[in-house]
């Protein structure tokens, strides 16, 4: 476990009176030209590299049979493309011949995805090049793209991200509300933070933050469950659950109520692009869902310009009430791989 230096002082909310918090600008998250940014010294902020785990790079509804569709995560160019069978696939951009990007004048061909510059075909599942249509037409051994194991579930377009190129640990949860009648049309968030999966996922283990940056007391878990890359959080005598899958990739309910999926999607080392999906029930009203989105909208909003402006301090000074921190921080170390065993 990370090193820490612990002082000891009040117990929570002791140590002086309520804070009003950073200020709710919805404009914060929809417009990053809108966001202050005073840090200047250079270098990584973070010491970790991009997780492992299943993300989302796509809505399901943005790829039609047959398109293609350039993307940029994982600090890679990527090609998101639909067969003409109708299977989503995610493989790298670049052609291994001479290096063209298959999403400027690709083409979709059954299951492959064809080079505009010479022709040469790659399946989609396996990153394989399968035809070259010209000269003797063998395929070298290393005529390959890396392909991204790829599912489609909550209307999204899931990839899984190995540093290793390992296969999948865990997998997607369905959310039957996201289909159900019952519940509204989901509505859909996005939005591009400066900052990474584990930033964001910290402030579930810092009650204190609450106070200070939103305004209102810490949430009170009364149930934390950890099983591998699993957790799952239940406060308010069970009216609020919070479920995390892996590192980025979360469902929260709150009873009868509302639920949202969110994925955080690496772009690079610094920048994440997040993506809510809330649904309420039906006689909530067709507004509901956006209102909520609006709603959790405002309190990220608040911690935009924090997360945006620090740097990560890897020996924290803790108080010893602040020890989950450090409990998060070791559970996310099974999504890292060492950048030395990386796969193109």
């Amino acid at each position: 476990m990370t090193d820490v230096r612990t002082e000891d002082t009040a117990p929570w909310g002791t140590t002086g009176g309520p804070a009003a918090g950073m200020p709710r600008r919805l404009d914060l998250v929809l417009d990053p030209s809108a966001r202050e940014h005073v840090r200047r010294e250079r270098g990584p902020r973070f010491p970790f590299p991009i997780p492992n785990g299943w993300f989302i790079v796509a809505r399901s509804a943005e790829v039609a049979p047959g398109a293609i569709m350039p993307v940029h995560y994982f600090a890679r160019d990527l090609v998101v493309f639909r067969t003409e069978l109708g299977s989503a696939c995610v493989t790298g951009a670049y052609c291994a011949h001479l290096g063209a990007h298959l999403g400027v004048g690709g083409k979709v061909r059954g299951d492959t995805v064809e080079c505009p510059f010479h022709g040469w075909c790659y399946d989609g599942e396996s990153g394989k090049c399968t035809e070259i249509p010209y000269g003797s037409g063998k395929i070298p051994t290393k005529a390959a793209l890396r392909a991204y194991p790829t599912l489609e579930r909550n209307g999204m377009v899931w990839a899984w991200h190995h540093l290793e190129g390992k296969p999948p640990f865990y997998d997607v949860p369905e959310v039957p509300e996201l289909s159900d009648p019952g519940w509204s049309d989901p509505y859909t968030a996005d939005f591009v933070i400066r900052t990474n999966c584990q930033e964001m996922a910290e402030n579930n283990h810092d009650p204190a933050h609450f106070q200070f940056v939103h305004g209102t007391d810490a949430i009170p878990e009364q149930e934390m469950v950890i099983d591998g890359g699993y957790k799952r959080a239940v406060s308010m005598d069970g009216f609020f659950v919070r479920e995390s899958f892996g590192l980025g990739l979360g469902v929260l309910r709150m009873t009868d109520t509302m639920t949202f999926l969110t994925s955080t999607t690496p772009v690079d080392d610094e920048h994440v692009h997040v993506r809510w999906i809330f649904t309420t029930p039906a006689g909530a009203g067709p507004s509901a869902a956006r209102e909520a989105a609006e709603a959790f909208m405002g309190g990220i909003s608040q911690d935009i310009p924090i997360w945006e402006n620090k740097r990560y301090v890897e020996r924290p000074v803790l108080l010893k009430d602040e020890r989950t921190i450090l409990d998060h921080r070791e559970w996310c170390k099974q999504f890292y791989s060492d950048p030395a065993t990386a796969v193109d």
